[in-house]
């Protein structure tokens, strides 16, 4: 991943002594800033800027602002922005540094938020997360409150060489994430087979394909056993903000293109379950040229007919 983390801990210490803590938790999440031509002042994070128009994500939704309405644009380098929750020992980072990480890796081809799948049995059952599909056929999902998970997970349905390769992968980015050499020892000690290291508040896990809750997929997780209980919500609440696996995946893991529709609309409607802590966010992808592109739900791009009345 293109950070330091270093240089994220020492620009952290100097924000800190300027500026209260308040004022650091408005500007990692909404750092930049646009000035309009009628006086409007707009916060949010820019994530495209073009010889057209800036798309700038707000706290709900992103915005397309047309180049000719601006009169000048403050924006502030990544590394500044999110380091400031890395660094707290025992904490994992917010969805938000996750996703922004991820925008910056040229190997991210597409990114979209799918809808949360039934997990019937195991220690992550019953917990509600935001779930990402990744490329064609990794998948990332983050537990409880966005803004504090108390789980991150990453899985793959590959099987042979690309596996082996997202292994070691998404380990390099995980010990990034981590704060101390003890938890990085566990993240690499773990056995790919499956099992489990506790150290501190951590436990880190793989689970295997053929684990009952694994759904064909091999998955390395990190979780707060303590937070995860608290987060855990009875079961007709949790079967409301899921849906199951077969009608999201194939049995390959891949996505059911004859379900995008729908899921879409049921990503729309459940929005209102995370209490206004998540942003409209459907996913972006690289076109040809290599920039980022925003992807639009299927329904919102279905035309309307006309109304003859």
């Amino acid at each position: 991943m293109k950070h330091s983390f270093f240089l994220g801990i020492f620009i952290f210490l100097t924000l800190s002594s300027l500026r209260s803590e308040m004022d650091l938790d408005a500007k990692r999440l909404m750092p930049d800033t646009i000035y309009l031509n009628d006086g409007k002042v707009l916060h949010g994070l820019i994530i495209k800027n073009d010889a057209q128009k800036v798309t700038l994500q707000q706290k709900m939704g992103e915005v397309d602002i047309p180049k000719i309405s601006i009169n000048r644009i403050e924006d502030i380098p990544n590394a500044e922005i999110y380091f400031a929750d890395i660094v707290d020992p025992g904490t994992l980072p917010p969805w938000r540094m996750i996703v922004q990480d991820l925008r910056s890796d040229d190997s991210i081809k597409s990114f979209r938020q799918i809808p949360a799948t039934t997990i019937d049995n195991g220690y992550l059952k019953n917990i509600p997360y935001l779930s990402f599909r990744i490329n064609d056929r990794v998948e990332m999902n983050v537990y409880g409150d966005p803004n504090h998970p108390v789980c991150v997970e990453f899985g793959i349905y590959e099987r042979g060489q690309k596996i082996t390769r997202f292994k070691k992968i998404v380990r390099a980015y995980l010990a990034g994430i981590l704060t101390n050499r003890k938890e990085v020892g566990a993240l690499y000690s773990l056995d790919e087979k499956g099992g489990q290291i506790q150290v501190g508040n951590f436990i880190f896990k793989v689970t295997p394909p053929e684990a009952s809750d694994a759904y064909g997929g091999w998955w390395l997780s990190i979780y707060d056993p303590a937070r995860l209980e608290k987060a855990r919500i009875p079961e007709a609440e949790y079967r409301k903000r899921t849906l199951p696996f077969d009608e999201v995946n194939n049995h390959a893991g891949r996505l059911r293109l004859d379900r995008i529709f729908s899921n879409d609309q049921f990503l729309a409607a459940t929005r209102m379950n995370w209490n206004n802590t998540i942003p409209d966010l459907r996913g972006f992808y690289r076109n040809k040229m290599g920039d980022l592109e925003l992807l639009i739900p299927s329904f919102m791009k279905k035309k309307t007919q006309p109304n003859t009345q």
